[in-house]
């Protein structure tokens, strides 16, 4: 579990806004994120964009072949909905069209729920394939965990394919946030991304030994 000795005493100087001053210019202030930590969806959504952020800053581009397959499902469940309320056919004679619509949108929303229950799972990004990298033309899959009163949120990154050796990490809360709420992203984001570097750091050497 990450759990740095200095995090809690940076963070806390953190919460103090960071004032530069500079000669004939005002000052500038670097303001901290702040949020209620008694909110576990809040928090979690927090950590999740600053890990997608440390991410795209080592230029991972993400996948959005997932997203845009989604909304193409979504449009589909909609089209069935809106043909249903607004196609101008009297009742009872729109009764067999009233029940494809309603099969069709019945059908589509369940495609939809078994793609975020059974694929997307905890992953909150996908990231285009980096063979030079990960010696894999898979893509790769950022996934979180935070369960409801815990005290560690959990990243792992790992390739989308069959067997793949994932790389994780544990961060507790309390490091990364102080008493009052004040969150230390840049110390976050640091040791995402010395994650992201383990990741690449075991995909080359299971790619060595492939090649040996």
């Amino acid at each position: 579990v990450f759990r740095p000795p200095k995090l809690k005493a940076e963070a806390a100087q953190r919460r103090r806004v960071a004032k530069m001053p500079s000669a004939g210019e005002a000052e500038d202030e670097v303001e901290v994120m702040h949020i209620d930590t008694g909110d576990m969806v809040k928090v979690k959504q927090v950590l999740d964009e600053a890990a997608v952020t440390a991410l795209t800053e080592m230029d991972y581009v993400e996948d959005h072949w997932s997203d845009n397959t989604k909304l193409a499902v979504m449009f589909i469940a909609c089209t069935f909905a809106m043909v249903a309320q607004f196609y101008p056919m009297p009742f009872p004679e729109s009764r067999p069209l009233l029940a494809v619509c309603c099969a069709g949108y019945f059908l589509f929303s369940s495609i939809l729920q078994f793609i975020v229950t059974f694929y997307d799972k905890d992953t909150i990004m996908f990231i285009m394939p980096r063979m030079e990298t990960t010696g894999s033309h898979k893509p790769i899959l950022l996934k979180s965990k935070f369960p409801r009163f815990e005290e560690t949120y959990k990243l792992t990154i790992v390739l989308d394919e069959k067997d793949a050796t994932p790389v994780e990490e544990g961060f507790y809360i309390g490091c990364l946030f102080d008493a009052d709420g004040n969150f230390a992203e840049d110390l976050f984001v640091q040791a995402v991304q010395d994650l992201v570097q383990a990741f690449e750091e075991e995909q080359n050497s299971q790619t060595d030994k492939k090649e040996k």
